[in-house]
């Protein structure tokens, strides 16, 4: 849980967005250290899935800059001259940033293991057995050894989400976005989801996590996020952030969590 020092992994500077006349990202900075999770909170419409969607360019961003491992992600390029990456050198840059969605987006004529290899496959370029090697040890890991000749149909919503948490750690990922993971779940399957989290959280896997699972970001996270209105408001560790709060509109948000638990 702790982080190890040095270079942020992940460097966000500044990240503006806009959609039409609503800006949704107002000058975001953020570090992510090797090693650490940071969970990312706030209320609906705070920019939270907005910025981590940038992180891999699902969007595009205005403004700003985004460093995984020291590399730009989005662009290329100073001032004028920056440029937009081209989808080749965006799918390279990608392969290293695994991200678990909240709507499972599994392929449905594939099994799971199929799910599991297809990245390794089409991107890593790895040959067939040697993916399925890598699938079927990561599905057992999650808990699917069983499934992996299952179609998503054939598999409940927790199932399928640690499909997909298997599909995007198979990758080698040196980043791991999660978006809500679980707010697509019926309650008594959050619990197996979050366990897989966990695990990878042990072994050291650096995570920036959007969720509104507050217990699971208290217990989990090295450092806890909270964005309102386009900005990161307050940071700090999960006592910090959680335990009496001097900031009204977190203090307010937590309020309501808890009202709805």
């Amino acid at each position: 849980m702790s982080a190890n020092s040095g270079a942020p992994l992940v460097k966000v500077c500044d990240l503006r967005k806009r959609f039409g006349q609503n800006e949704v990202l107002r000058g975001v900075d953020l570090d992510v250290t090797r090693g650490e999770v940071v969970s990312v909170i706030g209320a609906s419409g705070s920019g939270k899935t907005t910025m981590l969607r940038c992180v891999n360019l699902l969007e595009t961003y205005d403004s700003g800059s985004i460093m995984v491992d020291g590399v730009e992600v989005g662009y290329s390029g100073e001032g004028p001259a920056r440029r937009r990456r081209g989808e080749r050198e965006l799918a390279r840059i990608r392969a290293d940033i695994g991200m678990v969605f909240q709507l499972f987006n599994l392929f449905p004529h594939l099994t799971a293991r199929e799910n599991v290899m297809l990245g390794l496959r089409k991107v890593r370029r790895l040959g067939y057995r040697e993916a399925r090697d890598i699938a079927d040890r990561w599905l057992a890991r999650v808990g699917l050894a069983d499934k992996r000749d299952s179609l998503p149909y054939e598999l409940s919503g927790g199932q399928q989400q640690r499909v997909g948490i298997a599909r995007a750690v198979a990758m080698n990922p040196k980043v791991l976005l999660l978006d809500e993971i679980t707010s697509a779940l019926d309650p008594e399957l959050v619990g197996e989801v979050l366990n897989v989290v966990r695990e990878l959280a042990a072994d050291g896997m650096t995570m920036l996590l959007v969720t509104h699972e507050m217990s699971f970001a208290r217990d989990v996270s090295a450092r806890v996020v909270f964005m309102d209105a386009g900005r990161v408001a307050v940071q700090g560790t999960p006592r910090e952030v959680f335990g009496g709060q001097p900031h009204e509109r977190l203090r307010s948000f937590l309020a309501r969590i808890e009202m709805r638990h």
